[in-house]
C-alpha cells in the first residue's frame, strides 16, 4: 500500500482486498498491469471507486491466482514472469516474527468474511481458540513463507523490512531509492492482531510454542527473531 504510489505505469502493482484498495487509491496508488486484459483491471478499479466491494470481491482478482502476477507470489516466479535482470534492481520484501504470524492469521479467520476496513478485534480466548484450529488442521504453513523470497540469482541491493520496526525499516528502504519520506503515513491494513492483550506468552501453550520453534526454525534464525 506505501509504495504504489511511487509507481509508474510501467510497474507491476498487484490488487488487494477492496476495503484496503479504496485506501490505496486515496494515497494515489493503484493496481496495474497484474492482468493480460486492461479492461479486467478497469473494472475492479473502478469497482473499487464506486465503494461497490461486495461486486468488487466476486470478481476475485485480489484472492484468485487466475492471473499471472498476484499478492504473495514467490521471488523465483516474479523472476520467471517478468524477465528482467536482477543485478540491475534491489530485493524488498517484508517479514515478521512467527509467533505474530500465527496470531495474526487467527484473528483473521474469525473475521475477514465480514472484513470491511475497520480493525478486526477478537478476544483473546476467541483467537486461542483459533490458534489451536490451526495446529488441528496443520495450517501453520500457511505463514511459513520464507521460500517466497528466496532466490538463486544475484541482486544489486537486498533489503529486509521488519513489522516490528516499520517506520525506520521503510524511511531506509525509501532513502536507499532517493524517494523522499517527509510527512509520509504508514497505512495500517487489516488491524487487529496487535494488542497487550494478545502477547504471545499468553496465546500459545508450550507444546505449541515447541511446534512452531520447530516449523519455523529458519525464519527465527534467518530473520533474526528469538524463540521462546
Amino acid at each position: 500500500m506505501l509504495l504504489a504510489p511511487y509507481c509508474g505505469n510501467l510497474d507491476i502493482v498487484t490488487p488487494i482486498s477492496p476495503a484496503d484498495e479504496i485506501q490505496r487509491l486515496l494515497a494515489g496508488g493503484i493496481p496495474r498491469n497484474y492482468c493480460p486484459d486492461p479492461a479486467i483491471e478497469a473494472r475492479y478499479l473502478q469497482l473499487v471507486r464506486d465503494m461497490k466491494f461486495e461486486e468488487a470481491r466476486a470478481m476475485r482478482v485480489h484472492s484468485d491466482k487466475v492471473y499471472p502476477f498476484f499478492n504473495h507470489m514467490s521471488v523465483t516466479t516474479t523472476e520467471k514472469l517478468a524477465n528482467f535482470e536482477p543485478s540491475e534492481f534491489t530485493l524488498v520484501y517484508a517479514v515478521r516474527n512467527p509467533y505474530a504470524k500465527i496470531i495474526s492469521l487467527a484473528n483473521m479467520n474469525l473475521s475477514f468474511s465480514n472484513y470491511s476496513g475497520a480493525p478486526m478485534i477478537n478476544s483473546a480466548a476467541d483467537i486461542r481458540r483459533s490458534i489451536q484450529n490451526l495446529f488441528d488442521a496443520d495450517q501453520l504453513l500457511l505463514v511459513r513463507n520464507i521460500n517466497l523470497y528466496r532466490t538463486k540469482r544475484t541482486y544489486k541491493y537486498q533489503v529486509i523490512i521488519r513489522q516490528e520496526r516499520l517506520a525506520s525499516d521503510l524511511r531506509y528502504l525509501l532513502d536507499h531509492l532517493g524517494l523522499s519520506h517527509a510527512g509520509i503515513k504508514i497505512p495500517h491494513a487489516k488491524q487487529g492482531s496487535i494488542r497487550k492483550e494478545y502477547a504471545t506468552e499468553r496465546m500459545f501453550t508450550r507444546e505449541q510454542l515447541d511446534i512452531v520453534n520447530r516449523v519455523f526454525a529458519d525464519e527465527f534464525s534467518e530473520n533474526g527473531y528469538e524463540m521462546l
